[in-house]
């Protein structure tokens, strides 16, 4: 659901009052909705959702409209001190919902009920009663389980970018045979589905790291379990991610045609949810490797749109949230596919800024290795191949890696090298290392 529409009346008129600011700001710099759109790489609908207070925009948009609007600071000051002010109150809403949730269990184990018939038509005996309520409310489970295998999940699917995929994967394992026997054992209805929700999520990011480091096969069962779970339990954001993880398999193996069709799908399985985006960002992927840049810019300004609709989460490294960082990452690929190197470049750099931890250390070693053999394509056609082959031998020394991703990247660069380049001895100090990466991955697989 859209976040905004459930806003309490204090941050709806703190977000209103923010986008007034946006407004008056703008005006007093002469511009339009138009100019400020075409700086911020959205279209004019979203800056006038922004200014209305129907939607939020991201850090970087307000850092671009500061600028553009010659504010000071004061606009993207205005915007920090209103997602400071959100996340207190998500903060303070997460906590009331666990009180909630630990009293309504308390309850549940103190249930008590009016006397009732037995079949020999006597009235049962108060202990005969609590027996029976005992026995349709026996768990093995209770609430405190559950609230602590969806932090458990969800710490999972946040290491997902940068920890050593074998090591994720047993841990996700792991705890799929410990709900395997919870499941096995006595546990309410509602347990039930809590419990196959959790495993549905775990399946999902086990999926991800098969198809990371090769093993397509496993990848595809583990979609397909996470699939069924989402059908069985009714939850569309389970299936939309089956969807995704389609579109992604499809992209990486060169079957272009079908990315759009896994997309739609997604996109209609969860329509209010922020996986739409990141379908949107596969479907603008593989429109870009057929050459379609007008419907590459019609997709992602649909993104950018949909990414408006959807508040900042409180776990965004969570590798099945969509967060606002996540979108330079997507549009970086789609530029540097149609060419357009300067903002190619700009989200690059970016995408490693964000990823860089204080100790200069990646904490998404995947996302900039994609943002390394953007930027090495970049120096590419402007003729600076030393720098081309030095930001490529830093993208292939990254710990973690998806293998296919970085096989298609890898490979569209040598294609741009041998088009431009074919009889340049320069030319070697990046084929090399690309080859030499691929029999390390063969041999590895």
């Amino acid at each position: 659901m859209n976040d905004v529409a459930r806003e309490p009346e204090d941050l709806a008129e703190r977000r209103s009052l923010l986008g007034q600011q946006l407004a008056a700001f703008r005006t007093a710099a002469g511009l339009t909705q138009g100019q400020i759109a075409q700086a911020a790489y959205c279209d004019r609908t979203t800056v006038s959702h922004i200014e209305k207070g129907r939607a939020r925009g991201d850090e970087q948009f307000w850092r671009v409209a500061d600028e553009r609007c010659r504010a000071g600071g004061d606009l993207l000051a205005a915007f920090q001190r209103f997602e400071a002010a959100k996340q207190d109150h998500e903060l303070r809403a997460r906590e009331a919902e666990l009180v909630a949730a630990r009293a309504k269990a308390e309850r549940l184990h103190e249930a008590t009920t009016p006397a009732f018939t037995v079949p020999n038509g006597s009235i049962a005996a108060p202990w005969e009663m609590a027996d029976v309520m005992r026995r349709l409310y026996r768990t093995d489970v209770g609430a405190e389980t559950i609230e602590q295998l969806h932090m458990v999940c969800e710490e999972l699917c946040c290491e997902y970018a940068w920890r050593n995929a074998d090591e994720l994967k047993a841990d996700a394992n792991h705890w799929l045979q410990y709900i395997s026997g919870l499941l096995a054992g006595s546990c309410t209805l509602k347990e039930h589905r809590e419990l196959l929700v959790i495993s549905g999520w775990l399946m999902l990011l086990i999926g991800c790291i098969e198809y990371d480091v090769g093993r397509k096969r496993h990848a595809e069962l583990g979609r397909a379990a996470a699939f069924r779970i989402g059908q069985e339990t009714g939850h569309g954001e389970i299936i939309a991610w089956t969807f995704e993880m389609n579109a992604w398999f499809a992209l990486t193996q060169g079957d272009l045609d079908r990315v759009a069709d896994f997309s739609d799908a997604g996109s209609k399985a969860a329509p209010n949810t922020s996986v739409v985006v990141q379908l949107a960002a596969q479907a603008a992927k593989a429109a870009a490797r057929m050459g379609q840049k007008e419907t590459v810019h019609r997709i992602l300004d649909n993104g950018y749109r949909l990414l408006g609709q959807h508040d900042h989460p409180s776990r965004p490294e969570n590798h099945f949230v969509i967060d606002p960082n996540k979108w330079d990452f997507y549009a970086m690929d789609c530029y540097r596919l149609v060419g357009e190197d300067r903002r190619a470049a700009d989200h690059a750099r970016e995408v490693l800024r964000l990823s860089r931890r204080p100790d200069g250390t990646d904490k998404s070693p995947m996302r900039a290795t994609e943002a390394r053999l953007t930027l090495a394509m970049v120096a590419l056609r402007q003729g600076d191949l030393d720098n081309a082959a030095d930001w490529t031998r830093q993208a292939l020394n990254a710990p973690r890696k998806s293998i296919d991703q970085l096989v298609m990247v890898a490979a569209e660069l040598e294609q741009e090298l041998h088009e431009r380049y074919p009889k340049d001895p320069a030319a070697r100090e990046i084929t090399e290392p690309i080859r030499q990466a691929r029999a390390d991955l063969k041999q590895a697989n």
